[in-house]
């Protein structure tokens, strides 16, 4: 009976254990886990509720991350929580509910950050914005893969620097939510003022190509002839729009 009694003690005593420690695991145990685009000077709490100090993606440094992630749910393959990301140029957030596969969703995603190459060595030297995104839903496919995307992203204060500096405007793109047949995601791309009328569309294909097309109007002499390098010389039509088309990755 003793015997009974030590052994049933020693498996309860050691299910506690393995608890706190599931509940607790270092989140700087995992260091070795991160891409190698991804680095942290240090990693503190837990793998559930933790922080990335000075997080750097591929050279970008966007400053500090902290997330919790309910625990019981990640036990049962799903990540539940928020991701937060504050810096001196840039801030993020967003409330997580995917699953393992990376399948699910993205709530309340918010973002805001600088384009100039001093943030994202990537971004254009000679160009200059700002980026603002309010996404309350982005739903994601297995992969991951965008499978649609609701809210707005915006360019404001976009503008060329150098021998020729040169405003160029504020634009918005907007999605609607709808998923579509093809698996893209489709957005309405306007401008908010500036030298140019813009109209046109975004269309983001997975993994991570971008397509934009659509039709621009200068504003003035100088806008339009600018129009007329962009698009090759090639003439309006019959309402004076210019169309034009851009591609690549992100």
């Amino acid at each position: 009976m003793k015997r009974r009694r030590l052994v049933l003690t020693s498996i309860a005593g050691l299910l506690v254990f393995l608890g706190v420690l599931v509940f607790a695991l270092p989140a700087s145990w995992f260091a070795s886990f991160l891409p190698p685009q991804v680095r942290c000077t240090e990693l503190g709490g837990s793998i559930w509720a933790g922080e990335c100090l000075d997080l750097d993606i591929q050279g970008a440094k966007l400053g500090d991350a902290t997330w919790n992630l309910a625990t019981l749910s990640a036990l049962t393959g799903r990540l539940n929580g928020d991701v937060d990301v504050r810096g001196s140029l840039s801030n993020a957030h967003a409330d997580l509910d995917v699953r393992l596969n990376g399948s699910g969703e993205l709530r309340n995603v918010t973002a805001s950050f600088p384009l100039d190459p001093a943030f994202v060595a990537q971004f254009p030297r000679n160009q200059r914005g700002n980026i603002a995104v309010d996404l309350p839903r982005v739903v994601l496919a297995a992969g991951p893969a965008l499978a649609a995307i609701q809210g707005t992203i915006e360019l404001r204060d976009f503008r060329q620097v150098g021998a020729n500096p040169l405003a160029l405007g504020s634009y918005r793109v907007t999605f609607d939510g709808a998923a579509q047949a093809n698996g893209t995601a489709v957005g309405q791309v306007r401008d908010l003022g500036g030298p140019f009328a813009v109209e046109g569309t975004l269309t983001l294909t997975s993994p991570n190509n971008y397509l934009v097309q659509g039709f621009i109007t200068g504003r003035s002499a100088d806008a339009e002839r600018l129009v007329r390098e962009i698009t090759l010389g090639a003439p309006p039509d019959a309402s004076g729009r210019s169309a034009f088309s851009f591609e690549g990755t992100y």
